[in-house]
């Protein structure tokens, strides 16, 4: 699995959720840049918001992935989340960092929208059914691992 390296520690994407999420963004990032002159595809809410993930990914999480700022309680404290940081306000980008004396490495697993308090669609709620159903292993390397199945997309 192709992975990057930031700040001391090795980023994987969740094969299934945000694998699957960056790369159809990628592409729709990628169509948007052939068809709209330059102005307008530096200010595509699109755009921006791959911006945003990207810098999430490479500088933001890695800077220190166990800050209180992207912290979860409860079943989801193995957690974090980005929230804001560029983001636009009903998204949450969520992962879960692996710190230990052998490795450091992220897994960024899900791309959450929308978030909206008490709705039954937020990401809160749509994430937590996703690690109460298992979709996210204990290990690095399961959670990592090229899955057969699509069984575990969210509702």
């Amino acid at each position: 699995m192709a992975k990057l390296l930031s700040n001391g520690w090795e980023i994987y994407f969740h094969p299934q959720l945000f694998g699957t999420q960056y790369q159809e963004l990628f592409d729709r990032v990628s169509n948007l840049r052939e068809k709209l002159p330059e102005s307008e595809f530096k200010t595509h809410p699109t755009v921006k918001l791959f911006a945003a993930i990207t810098v999430a990914i490479e500088t933001n999480i890695p800077c220190d992935p166990n800050a209180r700022h992207f912290a979860l309680t409860g079943t989801l404290k193995r957690y974090g989340r980005v929230k804001k940081m560029g983001l636009p306000q009903r998204y949450r980008l969520f992962f879960r960092a692996f710190d230990t004396p052998e490795l450091k490495a992220i897994v960024i697993v899900w791309l959450g929208f929308p978030r909206k308090e008490g709705a039954k669609d937020d990401c809160y709620q749509v994430f937590t059914k996703m690690v109460a159903r298992g979709t996210f292993p204990d290990s690095l390397d399961e959670l990592i691992a090229q899955p057969e199945t699509n069984q575990d997309k969210p509702e």
